[in-house]
């Protein structure tokens, strides 16, 4: 009966030790991998693509067709809009 009771025992830690150690690999994996990246300083004219995960930047006509067509929907749209000086009557 004690033999037993000590094989009980005997799995019952070796199950503890290999959840623990499970659970501190996932962790330390996981800590890795989400590494931020490296910072890319802002260029006047060019893009920052993150699609290859991590960030590149582009030069090509094909960003600089899609910058000038997103900046003249982006005056469009605002030339409109205007503030008011007064704030907003509260209840």
């Amino acid at each position: 009966m004690i033999s037993s009771l000590n094989r009980k025992n005997a799995l019952s830690l070796a199950l503890a030790a290999a959840t623990v150690a499970a659970a501190l690999w996932a962790y330390a994996s996981h800590r890795r991998a989400a590494r931020p990246a490296e910072p890319v300083p802002v260029q006047d004219g060019k893009t920052i693509d993150f699609s290859g995960g991590s960030p590149a930047v582009k030069d090509d006509a094909a960003s600089k067709a899609a910058m000038d067509s997103a900046l003249k929907q982006i005056d469009e749209a605002s030339r409109t809009v205007t503030f008011s000086g007064e704030p907003t009557p509260t209840k």
